[in-house]
């Protein structure tokens, strides 16, 4: 081989090697990105239990709290956190009592 065909040989490979870490570094953060949003994905879908202070509370003003149940729900609310009627029957419904 000839000094030329070496210049060639080590101009593709330098040509290479910045594509071949460009393509390490975009799975990389893909995969990070991928777990991330699975991580996200898990932690909503888990359900919020509601603080001890306010359980305790609820059980002092209904002997049989029922979460789900809108009246009882939103009473608690107003009562135990402090709350307006409105936000505390939005909250109530999003929750899913009726």
């Amino acid at each position: 081989m000839t000094g030329s065909q070496l210049d060639g040989a080590e101009r593709t490979v330098r040509r290479e090697r910045p594509r071949m870490i460009r393509g390490v570094v975009i799975f990389v953060s893909m995969t990070v990105c991928l777990l991330v949003a699975v991580f996200a994905l898990t932690q909503s879908l888990k359900p919020a239990e509601p603080p001890a202070v306010t359980v305790a509370c609820a059980s002092k003003l209904y002997s049989s709290y029922d979460p789900k149940n809108f009246d009882q729900c939103v009473a608690v609310c107003m009562a135990c956190n402090a709350g307006v009627r409105t936000t505390c029957s939005t909250s109530c419904k999003l929750r899913g009592a009726r």
